[in-house]
């Protein structure tokens, strides 16, 4: 084999490989989203339980017939958005007052459940190290 077929041989594999690891960095990324959004997910949901409790203790009928409220379920009667809209901003206050903020993540939302606040710092990490290998 001369020199120039070596040479290009060599070009060769070594773009093969690097196309190899750029699909192995892809795959990785990948995964690291999906791991990063099933926590935010679950972290989410942890806190939004939370919230619902608060609202079904200050306002119970309205609480209730939000949660089952469907736009195409005759079944129930219309919602007074106007006194949801105040039960909901005053639970809010009652639970931000009562709540020991345990976690605060990278877009501002806030935590007060442990399980929540570790679910969200836990995806926090998983973003930090999205960023450091350069995800998209």
């Amino acid at each position: 084999m001369t020199g120039g077929h070596l040479a290009r041989l060599v070009v060769v594999l070594l773009t093969v490989f690097s196309g190899l690891a750029w699909a192995a960095t892809l795959e990785e990324c990948r995964q690291l989203r999906q791991r990063r959004d099933s926590l935010a997910v679950r972290a989410m949901e942890e806190e939004l339980q939370l919230v619902r409790a608060f609202r079904a203790k200050r306002c119970p009928a309205l609480s209730t017939q939000a949660e089952g409220a469907n736009a195409n379920d005759q079944r129930f009667t219309p919602i007074n958005y106007a006194s949801w809209n105040t039960c909901r901003r005053e639970a809010e206050r009652e639970l931000e007052a009562s709540q020991k903020v345990r976690h605060r993540n990278r877009q501002g939302f806030t935590f007060y459940t442990a399980s929540g606040a570790e679910l969200a710092r836990q995806a926090d990490q998983v973003a930090a190290t999205m960023m450091a290998q350069t995800c998209q």
